[in-house]
């Protein structure tokens, strides 16, 4: 009987160290994936990004108007945007003017830690008139 209760707890010990270390967050990154995409239903989210890892944001945007999104409150530098965002016009055989199309960003995850960024809809021309959409997303990099 003694036998018997020192295996139970032996095996109740080994059962609760493979679940926590199964856990997914161990710190070092293990489920934190490399790339992730976000699209204008993301917006408010927290998600995971690897350390070296790629954020892509693709928004809606329609620079015929003169609204374009750029990036404008972010905390923490553990997010870097590699080169200029770029504007995918909208996929048409027949070009329509003034349709909308996708602004696409492009980050870098440079550090750990975790980020808030905000991107806003605006006119650049139009300085100190509040945009007109924003975006956010918190990013926790592991």
């Amino acid at each position: 009987m003694v036998r018997l209760a020192i295996y139970a707890s032996g095996l109740l010990l080994v059962v609760l160290v493979l679940a926590i270390s199964c856990d997914g967050d161990n710190g070092d990154g293990a489920g934190y994936p490399d790339k992730v995409q976000l699209t204008d239903d993301d917006n408010g989210t927290t998600l995971k990004l690897a350390l070296d890892g790629e954020l892509i944001v693709a928004l809606a945007s329609n620079i015929t108007t003169g609204f374009s999104w750029s990036v404008g409150e972010q905390t923490g530098a553990q997010l870097e945007l590699q080169g200029e965002p770029r504007y995918v016009p909208p996929s048409s055989t027949t070009p329509v003017v003034g349709a909308a199309g996708t602004q696409v960003f492009t980050f870098g995850a440079k550090s750990t830690g975790t980020a808030k960024l905000v991107l806003e809809y605006k006119r650049p021309f139009e300085p100190g008139v509040a945009p007109d959409k924003t975006y956010t997303v918190t990013v926790e990099i592991r």
